[in-house]
């Protein structure tokens, strides 16, 4: 689930794009400092198209841990997904590829499974949560995460353009939605200034 989480914070990657992801596909960079080198994954987006995304330092930890979780040695492995299931389902084909020999890779759908699961947990240990940050919290998808990013990257003034890359959006139009909710929380808190002034200058 820390993988899911801030790998998806990370690029803004759909659900099917995660699920996808290889390590094959997953390269440090020259960025960043000694100790914690930026990495880049070369993502399949919508219609097959390829894009390079950044993946931080605490989400390579978290794949180290992931991999140790399964057995495997992240860094000295050249293949294979970078999420897969922690037990083999009981479908014909993921006991077929298990038998095979084959690695299982995590199914679109046991993503969104899996944060529904996080966010039950999170909210059970939250007893102080009102009930609309509880549905708030209840409706959260990995699809939430890639929205994460978008307003996260422009609050951060990061340039519209490289915004709209990360995730692979086609149109600038798109990445646009992420600006005016900076707008709109840019109003919110200063309208939330106004009212603790009363009104006044």
């Amino acid at each position: 689930m820390r993988v899911v989480l801030l790998l998806g914070c990370d690029s803004g990657l759909r659900r099917e794009e995660l699920a996808r992801a290889t390590r094959e596909r997953l390269s440090p960079t020259s960025f960043g400092d000694a100790n914690a080198a930026v990495w880049q994954l070369l993502a399949i987006g919508n219609r097959s198209k390829e894009h390079v995304v950044p993946v931080s330092p605490a989400t390579i930890d978290a794949l180290r841990m992931h991999w140790r979780d399964r057995g495997l040695d992240f860094s000295t492995a050249t293949s294979g997904p970078l999420l897969a299931p922690m037990y083999i389902p009981r479908t014909r084909l993921a006991q077929k590829k298990h038998a095979e020999g084959t690695p299982l890779a995590c199914h679109p759908d046991s993503l969104n499974t899996m944060v529904d699961w996080a966010m039950k947990r999170l909210i059970a240990g939250m007893p102080d949560l009102t009930t609309a940050e509880m549905k708030l919290l209840a409706g959260t998808s990995p699809h939430a995460f890639r929205h994460t990013f978008g307003t996260q990257a422009t609050a951060e003034d990061v340039p519209l353009d490289v915004v709209q890359r990360v995730p692979g959006h086609a149109s600038l139009q798109t990445t646009s939605i992420y600006v005016q909710a900076e707008k709109q929380r840019l109003l919110r808190e200063v309208g939330d200034l106004y009212r603790k002034n009363g009104g006044a200058e």
